[in-house]
């Protein structure tokens, strides 16, 4: 066929249109280079009334008008490679026959259809179909891959609803079980690979289950997972093993918690000294609950120092009187694996109404140190039995021990909950930090949690177990010491502002007898300058000892902040402060920092008479923290704490040196009088008045 060129001749037709129609021949056509439309597509041209714009606009191109005859004028679509007019069109078999083809406008439609046609490669064409044809479901089939199956009770076959059902490890697709246990897992692992599904632990509901596992494959349909439910009931005593169990599996975890606070929580020596005098040498002399409380009082403190002996009698165990050996190792493996909720009274103690443990009894088959509960929805080690709770990926599960008030007078003992409720961190949003954020930080790189099984695990799934608390380097993180010092007509005027930038909670936080101090001196030639205003410490920055040695600084420029509480020993005698919680009736004062604020201290110094321009005033601010009360301390004899830590940690120490400009001697310090100096002058002003008196 040979090419129809594509200008238009003077009439009104191509002549190959003419041809065809001429002839009557509708299986030829011409040809006009425009856009390749599909083989089968059928278009309407109307011919006198509206152009085509529908294949038009298919096309891209614009439809090329030309007069067709007097008179009239149609609309010819440029359009297709090749197109010929169908039999049925009897419009342009009409018009042909006249002679005279389109003599006159007519609002018929010609129908053409469109046929793309590619001379010499219409057999690659072809190859290139079936080869689509061929490949396209495989990779239909990859792009959709997906593993399917049921989430079944062990055992029944009863369908479970709700299970998080994912690759182990890999939490970047979670599918939930449908209500008939039904799930389609849109993942295609390489090789083999653990499914893995849990059920979000729930003390409320009548079943729980423990996590369950199986291996699947790309595109495996009818997976079967099975979860074995778990016991309802308890063991009615119990002997829970040591962390040397949890070591077995667990190395690297158990070395970290070895040397915390926790793990010696109910060996902790400055604890022991509190409650019955027998923690250190000297721990006897001073305050010892033991001495001072009825026989029968425990104290409760071996409800959260040794919760794995107290849980099996709750609120009747003496923590100097306990024995076994996995309770002594204070706040262990089991001891926070085996709460399984803690959505109890926030402000309760632990589990006597905040918290529970659970020890199921499955005899013939577990033991009960077997089952434990954790943040990981994907454990399918078969020594343990493992349930998942979200709750231990939240504040709520430290608020089991750190949030507590006295529970005959409500007065508060730790608060650390409620402060990060209060807390910016605590708010949605980027900046959100759990408790475990900072305390338990994940790991840096994927690592292992269970030595003896070898899965490596993203670091986030990963958690350190050190407990890291009040160190030089976590205070210096958190705090911010500004000082700003000026002079004004005689006066050293300093500001400093304290920032609690980096904690979660109010500082100090925790039991009362913690404490802050921030110091601020003003020395001109090394001698202190008078304070003119501004506050000074409290009481207990001092000892107990008459006289004043290092360290005792109270009346001294400054700022304390702690929570002081009051309260009667026993319920008897004086009011005493500060006390400790369990003496405890109320708060005599709170100055702590809380997380995220900002406190500003202002004090002033006379300069002396002295001073003059281009003296340099040496100014500085400390902030210390102390982890008990000064008088305690030293009654006790306590040189460095429990785990080998100073009493004391310097958190910032900010100094600026002002030179004077105007200098000294316009201040008039006023004379203070002690006892007698106001009883004298009390008499001088008694015998005026009575001398006035008389002489009228």
């Amino acid at each position: 066929m040979q090419r129809t060129s594509r200008r238009l001749a003077a009439d009104p037709l191509p002549r190959r249109i003419r041809a065809v129609a001429g002839r009557g021949d509708p299986r030829r056509g011409f040809e006009d280079r425009g856009c390749g439309w599909k083989s089968g597509q059928v278009r309407a041209c109307t011919v006198g009334g509206d152009p085509v714009s529908s294949l038009s606009r298919r096309c891209g191109r614009k439809p090329v008008s030309r007069p067709w005859a007097a008179g009239g004028a149609a609309s010819l679509c440029r359009a297709a490679d090749r197109v010929r007019a169908l039999p049925h069109q009897r419009s342009l078999h009409r018009h042909a026959g006249r002679g005279s083809p389109f003599s006159e406008p007519t609002d018929r439609a010609i129908i053409v259809h469109l046929v793309p046609r590619t001379p010499g490669r219409r057999p690659l064409l072809v190859f290139c179909v079936l080869v689509l044809v061929l490949l396209l479901p495989a990779a239909a089939t990859r792009l959709v891959a997906s593993i399917s199956g049921t989430v079944v009770e062990e055992g029944t076959g009863t369908p479970i609803a709700g299970a998080r059902v994912h690759v182990q490890t890999d939490l970047s697709t979670v599918v939930i079980s449908a209500v008939d246990g039904s799930f389609t897992l849109p993942t295609a692992p390489a090789v083999p690979s653990t499914i893995t599904a849990a059920v979000p632990y729930d003390r409320g509901q009548p079943a729980n289950w423990l996590t369950g596992a199986t291996v699947a494959s790309d595109g495996d349909v009818g997976v079967v997972i099975e979860l074995r439910r778990l016991p309802t009931a308890d063991v009615a005593s119990y002997d829970p093993d040591t962390s040397q169990l949890c070591n077995a599996c667990h190395q690297q975890i158990t070395a970290a918690w070895a040397p915390s606070e926790h793990a010696r929580a109910a060996t902790n020596e400055w604890v022991l000294d509190l409650f019955s005098g027998t923690g250190t040498p000297g721990g006897s002399a001073g305050y010892v609950f033991r001495d001072t409380h009825d026989a029968d009082d425990t104290g409760f403190c071996a409800t959260c120092h040794a919760p794995l002996a107290d849980a099996l009698d709750p609120g009747n165990v003496f923590l100097d009187e306990v024995t076994d050996a996995a309770a002594l190792e204070g706040v262990s493996c089991l001891a926070c694996h085996q709460i399984d909720s803690v959505d109890g009274d926030v402000n309760a103690l632990h589990h006597l109404g905040n918290s529970t443990y659970r020890f199921p009894d499955d005899a013939g088959f577990s033991s009960p140190e077997q089952f434990v509960w954790g943040p990981l929805d994907d454990v399918d080690f078969g020594f343990m039995r493992a349930s998942y709770a979200p709750f231990f990926e939240t504040s709520e599960l430290c608020a089991s021990c750190h949030q507590y008030v006295n529970p005959t007078t409500g007065a508060p003992g730790q608060s650390t909950y409620e402060e990060w409720l209060a807390s910016p961190y605590a708010q949605p949003g980027p900046g959100h930090r759990e408790c475990q954020d900072c305390h338990e930080p994940p790991s840096a790189a994927p690592d292992v949690a269970c030595e003896a099984q070898g899965l490596e695990r993203p670091g986030d799934q990963v958690h350190a177990h050190d407990f890291i608390g009040s160190t030089p380097t976590t205070l210096a993180d958190a705090f911010l010491v500004q000082l700003v010092a000026a002079e004004a007509g005689g006066v050293v005027e300093v500001s400093v502002d304290v920032t609690n930038a980096g904690a979660g909670h109010a500082f100090p936080t925790g039991v009362s007898i913690r404490n802050g101090l921030l110091l601020v001196e003003a020395t001109l030639s090394g001698q202190p300058l008078t304070q003119l205003s501004g506050p000074t410490l409290p009481f207990w920055a001092d000892d107990d000892v008459p006289g004043t040695a290092p360290g005792d600084y109270a009346g001294l420029p400054g700022k304390g902040y702690a929570r002081v509480l009051e309260g009667r020993i026993n319920g008897q005698g004086p009011v005493v402060r500060p006390v400790l919680f369990i003496d405890a009736e109320g708060v005599f004062s709170d100055t702590r920092l809380p997380s995220g604020e900002t406190d500003t201290v202002e004090v002033s110094f006379a300069l002396p008479p002295g001073a003059a321009p281009g003296d340099v005033v040496e100014v500085r601010a400390r902030l210390l923290y102390r982890r008990a009360w000064r008088a305690t301390y030293v009654t006790k004899g306590w040189t460095e704490t429990p785990g080998g830590l100073p009493l004391e940690i310097e958190i910032a120490d900010e100094q600026q040196q002002l030179t004077l400009v105007e200098g000294g001697g316009t201040v008039l310090e006023i004379p203070t009088l002690d006892r007698l100096g106001a009883a004298l002058f009390s008499l001088l002003l008694g015998g005026i008045a009575l001398f006035w008196l008389r002489r009228r």
